[in-house]
């Protein structure tokens, strides 16, 4: 339905927040143009992510971190940034950008101890992921489109 929109998720690292969100974005619509990278990105997307991410039956096996330098010469309707922090502490790239947003996420690495307390905020994260994802879908990207 929101075709030829596009939106960029940017994170410090792409291994987990940004990706899930790009991931669940395109879940709602395969037809938008997602993708997401990080300001400093890791070799691998975390896999305590794609574990509760195929929870719910979203695959991010093959998915890996981006540097936001593959992005630069593009223009995207949506620049999301995504992690902790204010928007203002970010250190944004010179993206072009019709629109931008921030949505703070807790990193669920910081402060845990085990793998079990990295899942279960992993697992709260991706469900706010999911309801925002929803909510920014439904309201802001349907709407663009009728």
């Amino acid at each position: 339905m929101a075709h030829g929109i596009s939106v960029f998720f940017l994170s410090n690292r792409n291994s987990c927040r940004s990706q899930m969100a790009e991931a669940i974005l395109k879940s709602l619509d395969k037809d938008l143009e997602i993708y997401s990278a990080g300001l400093d990105p890791v070799d691998h997307v975390s896999p305590i992510a794609i574990e509760v991410m195929k929870d719910i039956g979203i695959d991010l096996q093959p998915s890996v971190p981006k540097c936001v330098d593959e992005f630069i010469n593009r223009e995207f309707d949506y620049l999301i940034t995504v992690g902790e922090g204010t928007l203002e502490e970010l250190k944004i790239p010179p993206i072009r950008y019709r629109r931008k947003m921030h949505l703070g996420f807790r990193s669920p690495y910081k402060n845990s101890k085990s793998h079990e307390e990295i899942r279960d905020k992993c697992m709260k994260v991706r469900d706010e992921i999911m309801l925002e994802m929803r909510y920014f879908y439904d309201h802001i990207l349907k709407p663009q489109q009728g």
